[in-house]
């Protein structure tokens, strides 16, 4: 119960780190640009996207990261080449369940979940092709992850408790580029591949958390601790308003 506590007491606090920076910045020039927005052409992105562990991050945790995404854009004016928005993603990067008998013969389940949610300002250059179906682009990210590992406890198949074991924050930065691929005048095909680099932060991975052999009921966490470089393979679909 207290790791429960600890751990929706720290949650609004890293919430707050992971916005904050990508948010206020992106609003600031959204805002500074509000008058040239009437006409300009408003896109929204879905998608579903991977992410490689890099380097140091590669060696230390052996699973990828399957997830969901999307984005907000923005114009800087009608017909500009040059848009600002707000790139969110969330992915899981370990699942993991195992069965355990306590000192007092009762069965239950351990459910662990290694998750990824990270959220960029973004700056996009898309060249102006009129008569093209295929757009290219470049994107500038800046933001961070917040990394953290949620266990549940389950007793006949009901969750009778839930708390994170470990989190962590990781400023992270990186480009990315894609194509536009025009389905019809507002729905576009959008193919995009994104590599940043996260600063040091602590993590739990798949097989980080193990019995104890000397003590049954206690568990070893073997935190990880190292960059957060990643590659993200993304694709989704692209409306223009």
């Amino acid at each position: 119960m207290q790791n429960l506590l600890l751990s929706i007491y720290k949650f609004p606090t890293k919430i707050h780190n992971l916005f904050s920076l990508p948010f206020y910045f992106t609003f600031l020039l959204l805002f500074l640009f509000s008058a040239q927005q009437i006409s300009a052409q408003v896109q929204i992105n879905m998608r579903l996207q991977t992410g490689l562990p890099l380097e140091d991050f590669a060696q230390k945790n052996e699973s990828m990261a399957f997830g969901i995404g999307g984005m907000f854009l923005v114009p800087l004016k009608d017909k500009s080449i040059v848009s600002l928005g707000l790139d969110l993603g969330y992915m899981v990067y370990g699942i993991k369940s195992d069965d355990y008998i306590d000192n007092n013969g009762y069965n239950y389940t351990l459910k662990t979940n290694n998750n990824i949610f990270e959220s960029f300002a973004m700056v996009r250059f898309k060249p102006r092709w009129e008569k093209s179906f295929i757009y290219p682009y470049v994107d500038g990210l800046i933001g961070g992850r917040y990394i953290y590992t949620r266990t549940t406890e389950e007793e006949d198949g009901v969750d009778i408790d839930s708390f994170i074991e470990q989190d962590g924050f990781s400023f992270a930065y990186g480009g990315a580029g894609g194509v536009l691929v025009s389905l019809s005048e507002n729905i576009k095909l959008d193919i995009r591949a994104v590599y940043t680099q996260g600063s040091r932060t602590k993590y739990l991975t798949k097989n980080s958390i193990y019995p104890d052999p000397t003590f049954p009921d206690e568990f070893i966490y073997d935190v990880k601790n190292t960059r957060t470089d990643m590659l993200s393979l993304q694709a989704g679909i692209t409306f223009v308003f």
